[in-house]
């Protein structure tokens, strides 16, 4: 069943995501892969105007596979069929940064009277309510509300100096 040009258009159109897909697998470059998808969608679209297509969706994907071939053959530079990706890992100095401040929050925990440390320690990594931490450490609500708030207030100050 040959389809026609009109429909061969919505085809392409329904489809362009998958075609960007794997455009993308293969150039890990978002530029590249819009490049190459719309460049073997056009030459879709213009030979089913020459002759109709059986299958335009996979006639475009052929066509983009080509084109990452010859891209490939043509001595390219690396660069442009694989651009760099970023690394998840935070960079030497994100790492330094955020060592310091994990020192400087730790010595800060450190330097506090230690009810105040337990409240917060317990509020933040406990995640306890004040009802449960004032019975936990026999004060009242509102003694664990004022350590808690003290507490959080020396952390923000000694962080934010950095």
């Amino acid at each position: 069943m040959l389809i026609e040009d009109t429909s061969t258009g919505h085809l392409l159109a329904k489809n362009a995501s998958r075609l960007r897909a794997l455009v993308l697998s293969r150039v890990r470059s978002e530029a590249d892969a819009d490049d190459i998808s719309q460049e073997a969608q056009v030459r879709a679209l213009a030979r089913s105007r020459a002759a109709p297509l059986k299958d335009p969706v996979a006639y475009a994907f052929r066509i983009a596979l080509n084109l990452l071939s010859d891209r490939g053959r043509s001595g390219a530079p690396a660069s442009a069929i694989e651009e760099h990706v970023p690394s998840s890992e935070p960079s030497p100095l994100e790492a330094l940064d955020m060592k310091q401040r994990a020192d400087l929050y730790t010595r800060t925990l450190q330097a506090m009277p230690r009810l105040r440390r337990e409240v917060f320690v317990l509020r933040q990594s406990a995640e306890l309510g004040y009802p449960q931490i004032a019975a936990r450490l026999g004060i009242s609500v509102e003694a664990a509300q004022k350590h808690y708030s003290r507490a959080a207030i020396e952390v923000r100050r000694a962080v934010s100096n950095i």
